[in-house]
């Protein structure tokens, strides 16, 4: 029996290899999206396969490790050799996101040829072939046509990049340069994790380290099923909308039922849209890990991510739904309907833990990748990032602004490192005013940033969601405001394009790119107004949204609160416009129309 206090410190020590994994990951990598946007992730899992320990600077690849390496081992295994990677990111293994999400596996052996376990990271690439730049072709109608599909080939030797599966890879892809340094900080990254493993193994024997591990899960799992139970029990239901696929502009229902018994719980997505022709399909395995990151976020969170973690859970996505399409089905699309199911997982629960939920985040990763020659020196570019937007509120707090909620948890890409990567400059770079759920707590603002191309052929593609259906509040609050893309914003020349576009930008052209605010928590009227004017201080909310959403007149000149005007406006709203017309459950087109 393992003792409280050895599997505390056993359990830190995993994790503390792990997060050294990404650390080295991080700061040898040469593209920007990891080494300062923290696109990536990291795992350990035992001689078993079990999946053991987790570092989540990015939380959305966390099911695809723990998918793709069982599956990896049993294809494998008798061909495995100390110093081996192998890179995966094909969906039908269990391991992609979207494709270019790569995966670099890695047996790890003892001193004496042992397999003890295996070490994996996953690295989003900015480029993996296909018609566009940036690996998110809007109209792809199979997974062909998105770039490279890796099913498990080996890349490393003896800790060496294969060279000649390198110039395949670097052939296929937009940037090699910069490809080659983030394959070579991916085997850094296993490397140090085995010799950190080994490490382990050399201080306990075997069987003691296979114990603690088993005891590690164990203890996991209990913690869980034990916060199972404080939900009651029931049959909880939640549904929203995407815009489209990037083929058919028609709405796509998303449908999730959840069924809690004790410390036993299904999410169930029966009723969700059929497959999509275009790329807004995800495979079961990112799904599963939107719900676990969604439900993980309601508990205490020193509970341990292992495979302890996962056994009190059911997933049922109906096969031929785009939570589940055909083999070789597009998936680049896969961040905007992940996003959205962890949002449902919290609404599903809004009656049943009030106290523990938040309103509708962003609900969209904001996939945006540009491209072509950078007349600085001749070379191809290529760039690509996902764009921060409001989380919802809370029951005791506003949302978060600008962030990357959830399942993304990526940082802000700086205008500095921008510039001097791509041929670009930042015009506008700034929250977006107005643009949150009005609530007693509000959620959180949306950004807008305008890009402007001085190559003169550059590729700008968005596959990104919420053009057409807000994020929701909760409790009375209001939706946050949706997206807009725009070219050549504030011009006579302006004009609108889809939420999943592909556009070939002219010299000095500008791209705009506006966020969705969270939602709201709580009825506006209820909300503190000396928080309603700091907001207006704060250019976060306009005076005349304070005046006839939130109901606070202040002086326009001192800003100051007139309380007698605004209890009278507070009691004209509450009798003309009892609540949020948009907050209720019929999905809202951007132009109020009913679908």
């Amino acid at each position: 029996m393992v003792s409280g206090d050895e599997l505390e410190i056993f359990r830190h020590q995993l994790q503390g290899i792990v997060e050294e994994m990404g650390v080295t990951l991080e700061r040898t990598a040469f593209s920007t999206n990891i080494k300062i946007r923290q696109n990536y992730s990291c795992a350990l899992f035992d001689a078993d396969a079990n999946h053991i320990a987790q570092h989540t600077a990015a939380p959305i690849q966390m099911a695809a490790l723990k998918h793709a390496v069982p599956g990896l081992v049993e294809e494998r295994i008798d061909d495995m050799s100390p110093g081996d990677g192998y890179l995966i990111n094909d969906p039908s293994k269990g391991g992609a996101v979207h494709l270019p999400d790569l995966i670099l596996i890695s047996p790890m052996f003892s001193d004496e040829d042992e397999l003890i376990g295996f070490v994996g990271n996953n690295a989003h690439h900015v480029d993996i072939g296909g018609e566009t730049p940036g690996g998110i072709p809007i109209d792809s109608t199979s997974l062909y046509g998105e770039g490279l599909i890796l099913p498990g080939v080996r890349l490393v030797r003896d800790w060496e990049l294969d060279e000649e599966m390198l110039r395949l890879l670097t052939r296929n892809v937009r940037g090699a340069r910069m490809r080659v340094g983030d394959y070579q900080a991916q085997l850094g990254a296993n490397q140090i994790g085995s010799r950190r493993f080994n490490d382990l193994y050399e201080r306990y024997d075997s069987d003691t380290l296979s114990d603690y591990i088993d005891e590690l899960c164990s203890y996991t799992e209990t913690r869980v099923r034990s916060e199972l139970r404080q939900i009651p029990d029931g049959t909880y239901q939640a549904m929203d909308y995407l815009d489209g696929d990037g083929i058919k502009n028609e709405p796509l229902r998303i449908a999730l039922t959840v069924q809690i018994d004790a410390d036993e719980v299904v999410f169930d997505f029966t009723g969700t849209a059929d497959q999509n022709r275009g790329p807004t399909n995800a495979d079961p395995s990112s799904v599963f890990g939107a719900v676990i990151i969604a439900i993980r976020s309601l508990f205490e969170d020193d509970i341990p991510l292992n495979d302890g973690f996962y056994r009190p859970f059911e997933l049922i996505t109906p096969a031929g739904s785009m939570v589940n399409p055909g083999h070789n089905a597009p998936i680049a699309g896969t961040g905007e309907i992940v996003q959205r199911v962890a949002d449902l997982v919290l609404k599903s629960l809004a009656e049943a833990i009030p106290d523990q939920v938040i309103a509708a985040t962003k609900g969209t990763s904001i996939n945006v990748a540009y491209g072509g020659i950078d007349p600085r020196d001749g070379e191809e570019y290529v760039y690509f990032e996902t764009f921060a937007g409001g989380y919802g509120g809370r029951p005791t707090k506003d949302g978060m602004d600008a962030v990357q909620p959830h399942l993304q948890n990526t940082a802000n890409s700086p205008v500095e490192e921008i510039e001097r990567e791509v041929p670009m400059y930042i015009r506008r770079y700034e929250l977006r005013e107005d643009s949150e759920g009005a609530g007693r707590y509000r959620g959180g603002l949306g950004i807008r940033r305008d890009m402007e191309f001085y190559d003169d052929e550059a590729c700008f593609t968005i596959l990104s969601d919420r053009a057409r259906f807000a994020p929701w509040g909760l409790f009375g609050g209001h939706s946050g405001a949706l997206a807009r893309y725009r070219i050549d914003p504030d011009t006579a020349d302006e004009y609108t394009v889809n939420s999943k576009s592909t556009t070939q930008l002219e010299q000095g052209q500008v791209a705009s790119i506006m966020t969705p605010g969270g939602g709201g928590y709580g009825d506006p009227l209820d909300r503190d107004p000396t928080l309603v004017r700091q907001d207006v201080l704060n250019e976060k909310v306009s005076l005349e949204k304070a005046r006839d959403v939130y109901g606070v007149v202040l002086d326009a000149d001192t800003l100051s609160i007139d309380h007698q005007a605004t209890a009278r406006r507070r009691q004209e709203i509450a009798t003309i416009l009892p609540e949020d017309p948009r907050s209720d459950e019929k999905p809202r087109l951007a132009d109020g129309g009913e679908r």
